[in-house]
């Protein structure tokens, strides 16, 4: 699956919860298991959780699975981080 998925939410603890079931949901929809998706939302949990500590502002996401992986960009206020996470068909 190459579509990518783009996320903007206020950092607003109302909304933050969003984008890491956002993102299970994404690699469910790349091919990922339940469980995979469970791995990817606390991933990105704790992410956002550091991106955000002590700054207001937007939260971008970029999600997207080049390949055999998903791979979430995360911005906030001039700060950034990745998430990736294997989809089944990389493990052997």
């Amino acid at each position: 699956m190459a579509d990518a998925v783009n996320l903007t939410l206020p950092s607003d603890e109302r909304f933050l919860g969003l984008a890491p079931e956002v993102g299970g949901r994404y690699v469910v929809a790349a091919g990922g298991s339940e469980a995979d998706a469970g791995a990817i939302v606390e991933a990105l949990s704790e992410a956002i959780g550091a991106l955000t500590e002590g700054v207001d502002g937007d939260v971008e996401l970029d999600f997207r699975s080049p390949g055999a992986e998903v791979e979430v960009t995360l911005r906030c206020h001039g700060k950034s981080s990745v998430v990736t996470h294997p989809l089944p068909a990389a493990r052997t």
